[in-house]
């Protein structure tokens, strides 16, 4: 049974996680390499440390993954670990640099966010009636699907098995090109005169709302699944 839960990562779907869970009266101790997002998401969680968490939740960008993903399992071995990032065949990739560790690591994907990132967005409620998708190996232990599909559930959210390259191949047609093509359209914008804006109506707004999202983090997603955008 889930009872303690250790986030790697501050932002808006790590804490959005983490205030959820805590909702549900699970402890939960957020991390993060930011010292001003750590603290702003242990305030809004309780501030707690936990040893020998049942789950490790990596929350950050895939290109960190490798950076942390050696010092959590060495100060966390007995743990079940998860990624929530928008590409999944580069995880597996990582994954398999370690030795045995598919057995206890799934890669999932929250269909949830906002255009508006950090711990100060988050929401208990973010994944709330959304899709999780979950991409587990095939020697993947059952108590550590356990734990992750427990954790999708208490957050209200639908898990959804898909394989790596399933998975990477529908957000490049249903998130990642929409994406690019809200981008697209709100940067033909620039320089339009202020009274031809006054005209637009709520079909515009509809269409480049999510251009607004983290420049940063889509560079590296697109970059990530490139060949299935492609």
């Amino acid at each position: 049974m889930l009872s303690k839960v250790r986030i790697v990562g501050s932002g808006l779907i790590g804490t959005s996680i983490g205030l959820g869970l805590v909702q549900r009266g699970i402890a939960v101790e957020m991390v993060d390499s930011d010292p001003l997002a750590q603290a702003m998401a242990k305030d809004l969680t309780g501030g707690v440390v936990v040893v020998d968490p049942d789950l490790v939740v990596f929350a950050l960008p895939t290109s960190l993954l490798s950076q942390v993903i050696e010092h959590e399992i060495a100060i966390n071995p007995q743990s079940t670990f998860m990624d929530v990032g928008s590409v999944k065949n580069e995880v597996v990739l990582q994954v398999k640099t370690f030795s045995g560790l598919s057995t206890r690591f799934l890669p999932t994907h929250p269909m949830a966010g906002r255009e508006i990132g950090g711990a100060s967005s988050a929401r208990a409620d973010l994944f709330q009636g959304r899709s999780w998708i979950l991409t587990p190996e095939a020697d993947c232990a059952p108590e550590s699907k356990s734990l992750v599909l427990e954790l999708i559930k208490c957050l209200g959210a639908t898990p959804i098995e898909l394989t790596a390259q399933d998975h990477d191949a529908a957000v490049a047609k249903i998130s990642h090109l929409p994406q690019i093509a809200a981008s697209l359209v709100a940067k033909q914008l620039t320089g339009t005169p202020a009274e031809w804006m006054e005209l637009a109506g709520q079909g515009l707004r509809d269409t480049t709302r999510i251009a607004g999202s983290d420049e940063k983090l889509w560079k590296e997603i697109i970059y990530s699944n490139r060949a299935e955008i492609s």
